[in-house]
C-alpha cells in the first residue's frame, strides 16, 4: 500500500514543484488579468515598470476638417476648453441668378449634428461671425490659429441646450431634414448675398471676395459641459437663403459648406492638475498621466529596467497595460476614449508608428475589466514586434507617446494611472518570452 501511495503522489509533487518555479517569473502586479491567454511552462514572464509624464501638443493640422467642433466646457483635470471653427461656403454653379428683384424671406445655416462628447445640458451662447480674411484649402492651418471677423455676429442663439435635438429631424420648407443645428441669420448678411451684383454671383472666386467664410464659437461667459461634433461635409451642412419675387413664392438656395475648413481650440489649464504635472514634473514620474484630445496633452511613457531582461530571447508578446482612473466627473459627464493610439519615439524625439499597429490584436480598445470587484477600464496594446527590435538594438529605448484618436478633429479625454502603491492602477509592460 505504501508503494502505490509513493507511485500516486510522486508526479503529484513533481508538478507542484514546477508550477512554483514558473510562478517565481509572475509579474509583480497581483492581478491575474495580466497574464497572457498562452501561458506554458517553456515560456518565461517578466513585468517591467515605467515611468510616465504629460505633454502639451504642438499646434496640429486642422485644414480640411471633417468634422466642425462646437462648445465649451470646464473640467476638474483639464481647466477649460472652447472649440469652434472656420468654413467657407460655396456657390454649387456659376452665374447664379436670384431673378428680379428678389425680396429675403428668412435665411439659417444649417449644421448637421454629428454627435456629442459630454452632456451639453448647460446653456451657452452660440455665435455665427463672418470672416474679414481671407482662407483658403490649399495652405495648411493650425488647431491654435485665427482669422479675423466682423464685430457684430451674423446670427446668434442664446442659451442653447441640446436636449433632444441630436436625434430629432427638423421640419423646413424644404421639408423634413436631419437633425442639425439651425441658427437664424441677419436680413442685413443675407439680403448682401441675395441682392449682389451678377458680376460677384458668376464663380466662386468672385463670391468669395463678397462671403470669405464663416467662424463659429461659443461665448467665453458662460462655460457649458460638452462639445458638439458637426458634419462639414454633409448636404445638410449649409448657408439656406428663403426668398420671393413678384412672379415667384416661395424660393430657396442653399450655398453648402466647402472649400476651406480648420478647427479652432482654446485651453486654459490655469489652476488643473494637468498644468502642474506638465510644467513641474516628478524627475521620477507622475502618479497620473493626461490625454486630452483637441489639440490638448499627451502622454509620454519610458520603460526603466529594461536592462533587467535576458539579451538573448525571443518575444512572444509584450503587453502594455494602463487603467484609467477612478474619476466620477469622467465617469457621468466625460467617458474615456473608446481608442488610444500608441507611437514609438523615435531618435529624433518624435512619434512614429509601431509596426504592430496594423496586427490584429494591436488593442488600444477600452474594455472593462472586473479586478476583484471593481470595474475598472484598461487600455491594453500587444507590441511583441517593436519589443524584439528594442532588445536587438535596432531601436533605442526612447519610450512611447500616447495620444487620442484624431486630436485634430476630437475632444475626448482621460487620465491614465501609474499608482506608487495602488497596483491595479499601476502601468505595466508584461513580456513574455523563450530563452534562445
Amino acid at each position: 500500500m505504501k508503494n502505490k501511495l509513493t507511485f500516486l503522489i510522486a508526479p503529484v509533487v513533481l508538478c507542484w514543484c514546477l508550477f512554483y518555479l514558473q510562478g517565481c517569473k509572475e509579474p509583480l502586479i497581483e492581478d491575474d488579468n495580466l497574464l497572457t491567454t498562452d501561458d506554458d511552462l517553456n515560456l518565461a514572464k517578466d513585468t517591467l515598470t515605467v515611468k510616465v509624464f504629460s505633454e502639451f501638443e504642438q499646434p496640429l493640422n486642422s485644414n480640411a476638417a471633417a468634422v466642425g467642433l462646437l462648445g465649451s466646457v470646464n473640467d476638474p483635470n483639464f481647466g477649460k476648453t472652447f472649440a469652434g471653427f472656420y468654413a467657407q461656403c460655396q456657390l454649387t454653379s456659376n452665374n447664379i441668378y436670384f431673378g428680379a428683384a428678389p425680396v429675403l424671406d428668412s435665411a439659417f445655416l444649417m449644421m448637421k449634428y454629428n454627435g456629442v462628447y459630454g452632456k451639453f445640458d448647460q446653456p451657452v451662447d452660440i455665435n455665427l461671425f463672418e470672416l474679414s480674411q481671407s482662407i483658403n484649402d490649399s495652405t495648411t492651418y493650425k488647431t491654435n490659429q485665427s482669422f479675423s471677423v466682423n464685430s457684430s455676429p451674423i446670427g446668434t442663439l442664446t442659451g442653447y441646450t441640446l436636449g433632444t435635438k441630436l436625434t430629432d429631424s427638423v421640419v423646413t420648407a424644404l421639408g423634413t431634414l436631419a437633425p442639425h443645428l439651425r441658427i437664424p441669420l441677419t436680413n442685413a448678411f443675407a439680403s448682401k448675398i441675395l441682392e449682389a451684383d451678377t458680376d460677384v454671383l458668376r464663380d466662386n472666386s468672385q463670391f468669395l471676395n463678397l462671403f470669405k467664410g464663416f467662424y463659429l464659437t461659443t461665448g467665453s461667459s458662460n462655460t457649458g459641459n460638452g462639445l458638439l461634433y458637426l458634419s462639414l461635409q454633409s448636404s445638410v451642412s449649409a448657408v439656406i437663403l428663403y426668398y420671393h419675387t413678384a412672379v415667384d413664392t416661395p424660393l430657396s438656395y442653399r450655398i453648402p459648406v466647402s472649400g476651406a475648413r480648420a478647427n479652432h481650440f482654446d485651453n486654459i489649464y490655469t489652476g488643473a492638475p494637468v498644468n502642474t504635472s506638465v510644467t513641474s514634473p516628478n524627475v521620477n514620474g507622475e502618479e497620473k498621466m493626461y490625454l486630452q484630445a483637441g489639440a490638448g496633452v499627451k502622454g509620454k511613457i519610458l520603460i526603466k529596467d529594461l536592462d533587467s531582461l535576458p539579451k538573448n530571447i525571443a518575444i512572444n508578446k509584450a503587453e502594455l497595460v494602463l487603467s484609467q482612473v477612478a474619476d466620477v466627473f469622467a465617469t457621468d459627464t466625460f467617458s474615456g476614449p473608446l481608442l488610444l493610439n500608441l507611437y514609438r519615439i523615435n531618435d529624433a524625439g518624435t512619434g512614429s508608428a509601431l509596426e504592430d499597429a496594423n496586427l490584429a490584436g494591436f488593442g488600444g480598445v477600452k474594455t472593462a475589466e472586473n479586478i476583484n470587484g471593481v470595474t475598472i477600464n484598461r487600455y491594453r496594446f500587444n507590441i511583441k514586434r517593436y519589443f524584439q527590435k528594442l532588445i536587438q538594438g535596432v531601436y533605442s529605448n526612447k519610450g512611447f507617446y500616447l495620444e487620442t484618436i484624431a486630436p485634430n478633429s476630437n475632444s475626448e479625454r482621460v487620465v491614465i494611472g501609474n499608482s506608487s502603491t495602488d497596483k491595479n492602477y499601476q502601468i505595466t509592460l508584461v513580456i513574455t518570452y523563450t530563452k534562445l
